[in-house]
Order: C-alpha cells, then sequence, then structure tokens
C-alpha cells in the first residue's frame, strides 16, 4: 500500500495538501493574513476548484493564461494547472510545466513547490532514482502539510531504491500525519522482509500492529501489519510467534478471513490438528470467493485426514469439490454477462455525479447476483483507477453534448440580434432624416456670430429681453409722431427721456450676465450637436459593422461545431475502448478467480484419491493379513 504514490489519484488528505500550497487559495490564506486574490479570474478559477469541478477549473485556467489574465498569479496558476494535469495522469504535460516554472521562477516557494511536483510525477512514473534528485533540490519555504507529503514521497522514492536505513531515518524524524507515517512504515516493514532483514521488519510491522486508533483506515492497517508480521512468523518457521501475532486481528475486520487461516496453519504446524480445525471450520462457512475460504475447505479434511478421520475427510473432500464446481459454474455465467457489456452500465448506475474526481470511488455495488463477486474487483486499484478514467469520459462526453447544445442557443443569439437590428435599423433611419444636421450647425454659426457682434458693439438691445425690446421699439416710436416736437408734448417728452434712460439702465446692468448665459447656452448647443455627430457616426459604423460582427460570430460558431463533432468521436471512441479494458480487467479478475478453484478442484481430488488409495491399500494390507 503506498498512499499517495503509484496512485495517480491522490488521497483527500493529499489533495488538500496539494491545494493549500498556492498562495491565494481560501486555506492558506486563513494562514496566512494578508495575502489577497488580485486576478478575478484566478478567484473564479478557485471557486470552481473548490466546487470540485475540476475540468472547468482547466479549461478557465487555461483560457486565462492564454489571454494573459492571470497577471498577478501566473506561477500559483501554472502549479494549479499542473497539479490538476498531474491527477489526469498527464504526466509529461505536468512536468513541462514545473520544468518551466524552474527556469523562470526565483521565488524560493514557488521553486519549492515546483521541486516537489516534479519529484511527484517522476516517483508516480516510477523513476525513483529522477524522483530523488528532485526531492534534493527542495529547500525549507513548503507549507506544513505539503511538506508532510514530500518527506512520505521521498521515504517512498528511497524505498524503492532500496536504501531502507534512510528511510528509517525520516519516519523517525517524522513530524507530519500520524496514518502517513503508519503507511510509510508498513511498507518499510514489509520491504524489509523481502529484503532479508527480518529481525528490522518485525520490528516497523509489529510498531504499526500496536497503533491505537479509532480511525477506521488505521484499525484496517493495524490489522494488515498484523497480518503480515503473522505470515512472516510462519514462513520462518515460528507458528506460536504466528498465532499471537494473528490472533490480534479482529475477528470481523477486513483480514480476518486471513487471519483464522493463518491461525489454523501455526496450529498445524506445531501438530495441534483439532485447535486448528476451530477456526478452519469457522472459516469455512464463510464466502466462498475469498481465497482463505476457498483454501479452508482443503485445509479442514487435511486436518481430520492428520486426525485418522478419514471418512470425515472424504465426506469434507467431497463437500469442496461440490461447492468449488458449483462456483465455477457461477463465475462462468458472471463473465459472459460481463463480456456482453452490462458491467460497466451497472456500475456506474450507482455514480454520484456531484462527488468531484479526487475524492470519487465506487463505494456501492448495484443489487443484482453479480454483485458478491465484483467486490474483489472493485477493491482493486487498477480497476478504481480505470472506472475512474470511464467515469471522466462520460463526464467530458456530456461536457461536449452540453457545449453543442450550447452553440444552438448562440446560434439563436446571433440570429435575433441579426433580426432585432433589422428591424431597429428603418425606424432609427427615419428618425435621423428628420434631423438635417448641417443646417442645424450652420443656424448655431450664425447665432454664434450674432452674440460675437453684440459682444463687440456692446449691445445691450441685443440680449435684451423680448418684453425690454417691446418697450424700447414703443418708446422710440414715440419720438417718430409728427406731434413729437409740439411744445404740448414737452412733458411727454421728458417722461419719455426718463423711461427710456431707466430702460437702457436696467438693460445694461444685467448685460454682462446676459451674455455669459447666451455663452452658455451656445456652448450646450455645442454639446448637443456634438453628441448627435457621434450618434450619427456610431448609427452608420453600426449599420456597417454590426451586420459584419454577427457574421463573424455565425462563422467562428460553424467553425467549433465540427471541432465539437471531432472531438465527441474521439471521447465516443475512447468510451468504448476503455469499456473493454475494464471488462477485460473483469474477466481477467474472475478468471483468476475460476483458475484458483479449478487449482483447488485439482488438489481436492487428487487428496481424495490418495485417501482411497490409502484405503484400498490398508484393506489389501489387512486382507493379506488374514
Amino acid at each position: 500500500m503506498r498512499p499517495g504514490a503509484g496512485d495517480r489519484r491522490p488521497g483527500a488528505a493529499a489533495v488538500l495538501a496539494a491545494v493549500s500550497v498556492l498562495m491565494a487559495v481560501p486555506v492558506l490564506a486563513r494562514d496566512h493574513p494578508g495575502i489577497e486574490i488580485r486576478d478575478l479570474y484566478y478567484g473564479e478559477a478557485l471557486f470552481h476548484f473548490y466546487q470540485q469541478d475540476d475540468l472547468t477549473t482547466l479549461n478557465h485556467l487555461l483560457v486565462a493564461r492564454s489571454l494573459g489574465r492571470l497577471r498577478h498569479h501566473e506561477a500559483d496558476a501554472d502549479l494549479l494547472i499542473g497539479g490538476l494535469y498531474l491527477s489526469y495522469g498527464l504526466h509529461e504535460k505536468a512536468a513541462q510545466i514545473f520544468t518551466r516554472l524552474l527556469d523562470d521562477n526565483a521565488d524560493p516557494a514557488v521553486r519549492d513547490r515546483a521541486w516537489f511536483y516534479l519529484g511527484k510525477v517522476r516517483y508516480q512514473r516510477g523513476l525513483y532514482a529522477d524522483a530523488e534528485q528532485a526531492f534534493g533540490h527542495v529547500g525549507d519555504d513548503l507549507p506544513d502539510r505539503l511538506a508532510a507529503e514530500f518527506r512520505l514521497l521521498r521515504a517512498q522514492s528511497l524505498m524503492g531504491m532500496g536504501q531502507y536505513d534512510a528511510v528509517a531515518g525520516i519516519l523517525d524524524r517524522w513530524h507530519g500525519p500520524d496514518d502517513w507515517a503508519a503507511y510509510a512504515r508498513f511498507n518499510l516493514g514489509v520491504a524489509w522482509i523481502r529484503a532479508g532483514r527480518f529481525a528490522d521488519g518485525v520490528r516497523a510491522l509489529d510498531r504499526v500492529g500496536h497503533i491505537s486508533s479509532s480511525a477506521p483506515e488505521l484499525r484496517d492497517l493495524r490489522d494488515k501489519a498484523n497480518l503480515a508480521l503473522g505470515y512472516a512468523w510462519l514462513q520462518n518457521e515460528q507458528p506460536a510467534a504466528a498465532r499471537e501475532v494473528l490472533q490480534r486481528v479482529r475477528i470481523n475486520g477486513p483480514f480476518s478471513n486471513k487471519a483464522l487461516l493463518g491461525v489454523g496453519w501455526a496450529d498445524a504446524l506445531q501438530k495441534e490438528y483439532r485447535t486448528a480445525l476451530v477456526p478452519w471450520l469457522e472459516l469455512r462457512d464463510r464466502d466462498l470467493l475469498d481465497g482463505a475460504v476457498q483454501e479452508s475447505l482443503l485445509a479442514v479434511p487435511y486436518a481430520f485426514d492428520r486426525l485418522e478421520a478419514r471418512g470425515s475427510a472424504v465426506d469434507s473432500y467431497r463437500d469442496a469439490l461440490n461447492a468449488f464446481d458449483a462456483e465455477i459454474g457461477r463465475l462462468d455465467a458472471v463473465m459472459q454477462r460481463v463480456r456482453s457489456g452490462e458491467l460497466v452500465s451497472s456500475l456506474m448506475q450507482q455514480d454520484s455525479p456531484g462527488t468531484g474526481r479526487w475524492y470519487w470511488q465506487l463505494e456501492q455495488l448495484p443489487d443484482s447476483e453479480d454483485a458478491r463477486y465484483l467486490y474483489h474487483l472493485v477493491a482493486n486499484h487498477d480497476f478504481q483507477d480505470g472506472l475512474r478514467d470511464y467515469r471522466d469520459l462520460v463526464g467530458l462526453d456530456q461536457r461536449l453534448a452540453d457545449w453543442t447544445r450550447r452553440l444552438d442557443a448562440l446560434l439563436d443569439i446571433v440570429d435575433t440580434r441579426q433580426q432585432a437590428f433589422e428591424q431597429r435599423l428603418p425606424v432609427v433611419e427615419a428618425e435621423l432624416d428628420t434631423v438635417d444636421l448641417t443646417q442645424l450647425h450652420a443656424r448655431r454659426d450664425q447665432l454664434a456670430q450674432r452674440l460675437d457682434n453684440i459682444r463687440q458693439d456692446r449691445n445691450v438691445l441685443g440680449v435684451a429681453t423680448a418684453a425690454e425690446q417691446d418697450q424700447w421699439r414703443r418708446l422710440t416710436a414715440l419720438e417718430q409722431s409728427p406731434v413729437w416736437g409740439l411744445p404740448q408734448t414737452s412733458e411727454a417728452r421728458a417722461r419719455q427721456r426718463v423711461l427710456k434712460g431707466l430702460l437702457l439702465w436696467d438693460m445694461d446692468k444685467d448685460y454682462r450676465f446676459r451674455v455669459w448665459q447666451q455663452q452658455r447656452e451656445l456652448a450646450a448647443l455645442d454639446s448637443a450637436l456634438a453628441r448627435a455627430d457621434a450618434a450619427t457616426v456610431q448609427v452608420e459604423g453600426a449599420r456597417r459593422k454590426i451586420p459584419q460582427s454577427l457574421e463573424v460570430y455565425r462563422n467562428r460558431i460553424n467553425a467549433i461545431r465540427p471541432r465539437l463533432v471531432a472531438m465527441r468521436s474521439t471521447v465516443t471512441a475512447a468510451l468504448s475502448g476503455q469499456q473493454d479494458h475494464l471488462q477485460m480487467l473483469a474477466v481477467r479478475e474472475l478468471q483468476q478467480q475460476r483458475e484458483r478453484l479449478a487449482s483447488y478442484r485439482v488438489q481436492a481430488r487428487f487428496a481424495l484419491a490418495t485417501i482411497y488409495d490409502r484405503t484400498d491399500a490398508t484393506a489389501r494390507n489387512q486382507e493379506a493379513g488374514q
């Protein structure tokens, strides 16, 4: 078991660690006040990322980067893009990004993260020496959670290179999640035993086998460590030690069957066959698909035979043969249904589309007669990984189908805008035809010239009100009367001069203000005319450009359609190939179960024949003695 390694789908803890390295993501922002998202498009991509929509995140980041919209977060965006490529198994693309970051970036934090991810890419591809070379460049600028994953992956790389002492040193100085260290220590113990360093392996496995935890994953790991240690003692021909360790395994845990089988063999190696029958008989009644249960069907009659209870041994072997024959027949039927293509579709019916790909795994099997044969299959990493890829392809096909539908909607929008333009254009043109801007500009020039003349001549009457001008005309008209010069009108002439002077005084007093008002109104008229000119130019431009731009959009949309069709064809072919691959994995797993049963069937028949031969030989010897 290699957490976060050899598995291109990191676990939830590893994903959170990878995400937390991004300078602007909320997780790290809470730990480091003052860091903020400065590019809207980067924040929008992070929103989709935290919604577990990886494909949308990747698409939006790639588009935003190509348009230069990630100016403040280029390195962070590249790290996230590389991480997403890594999660999809696109190791070469991910490596190219991390290598480029190393070439372009002098920021120690970015360089450390890039070296870490580059080492992770190499590790997942089994290039342990190259991974260690990259890990050797990582400094002290990794966030705590990512630093823990770095130490774990470095230990795993060193383990792959056989440098077990260096791995032990890393684990002894471990600072990080305890569960990660436990997985690494388990792997180290197994590796030590395989390398012939039995005592070192025993110490490592025994340490994991005594973990005290309520976490289901660690309890399972504890059972697995005790199981591995117990079988190591059996192979080292120390059954008493094996029995003691195997009895630590929970009786109802996922490793209980193998533990019961091992306990029985530990007793049998000590020639305690009656005692060995206790776990084996318990095991015999469990699910026959389990390899330990299958072996127990042979172990029980073996113990009876050793106890010279040949009748019980014969009956047990016959029961085993009947069970093996029936199970082989059922496996043949299941393989036939798998080859027909029913398996993948039935499994995907249990899918939860809202679950992100990093966290997804098949947890519920279809309610059918074949379900019991699929538990071992879906527990297989290769099958789970292949099913995840199939699910990705289904999601991609649905996304392409959605984009195709959106193209139709976009074409409708273009057509609607075209129709609206064609309907509005005659109305706008008719309104423009009612206005003669040339004439309006000429009238404006006349007004400006008149105002200029008034200012030059200080013509107060030119800016007088209509009432004042009427009064001035009436007062002036009196002077044209034939009787105006007669002595009788002297008093009227005096009053006329006073009124005329008062009126002139009033007009002169308001002259400057009125000129200013006229200038302001002329400026407002100039602005209105400028807006009218701009609107006319805009309408003329729209009349020419809008049909052209709509045609450009229409052509772009129509050009995208065949690309989407080609992409969907590629995805459809990939789906078919992935389904065939999953069916092949399923048939191979079921075939292995069948071959194991067939092998046990041969062994049972041979053992049964041996008992018959011994019985016949004994009978002949007895007859000869008589």
